[in-house]
């Protein structure tokens, strides 16, 4: 467990938290800033938990559930993922799934400590990630976190009836204060 003032990350469970992530991970207000909205079923979401239990197991990926502290209550998952143990790099990921948790500082710490975990126990050296053009709120707490844009795919999704941008930023280890 990963434990900050506002939220801890803990290793995604399949019976802890397939019942929140089922709720939620459907909504298509929340998944058009993942890239669309196609319904995922309760077996396809579990083998997906199940799949990030093991690639936690085998260091490949490293999924986490977000939930406040110290309540517990679930509210995102974000993770480290596509890890390249050569290249000391990864691609960062994140979702807070209700409207309601928006916007209170839980996705910044969250971000944060997935960081301050990719450096000081991961050895990353560079994290990066993508961000759709409509979505002009994460990418400002990534720039606020230290993200710097290094590039964009034009038109590389259809969401929402629209072919969107994607923006890739990226934040190396030396450039951060942890």
């Amino acid at each position: 467990m990963i434990v900050g003032k506002k939220v801890r990350l803990v290793p995604l469970d399949t019976e802890k938290h397939l019942d929140y992530i089922m709720e939620h991970f459907n909504n298509p207000q929340m998944r058009v800033y993942l890239g669309g909205y196609i319904p995922v079923s309760r077996n396809a979401e579990r083998e997906w938990i199940e799949a990030a239990e093991e690639s936690l197991k085998k260091r490949t990926d490293f999924h986490f559930a977000i939930e406040t502290h110290p309540d517990g209550n679930m509210i995102g998952t974000l993770g480290l993922h596509d890890v390249d143990w050569l290249s000391r790099s990864c691609v960062l990921g994140i979702a807070i799934y209700e409207e309601q948790n928006w916007s209170k500082g839980y996705g910044t710490e969250s971000i944060q400590l997935l960081l301050d975990f990719g450096w000081a126990h991961l050895n990353m050296r560079r994290i990066e990630l993508g961000v759709h053009d409509h979505n002009p709120r994460a990418r400002h707490v990534y720039e606020k976190i230290g993200f710097k844009h290094y590039g964009t795919a034009h038109q590389k999704y259809y969401i929402d009836g629209r072919y969107v941008d994607t923006h890739y930023m990226e934040i190396l280890r030396e450039q951060t204060a942890s």
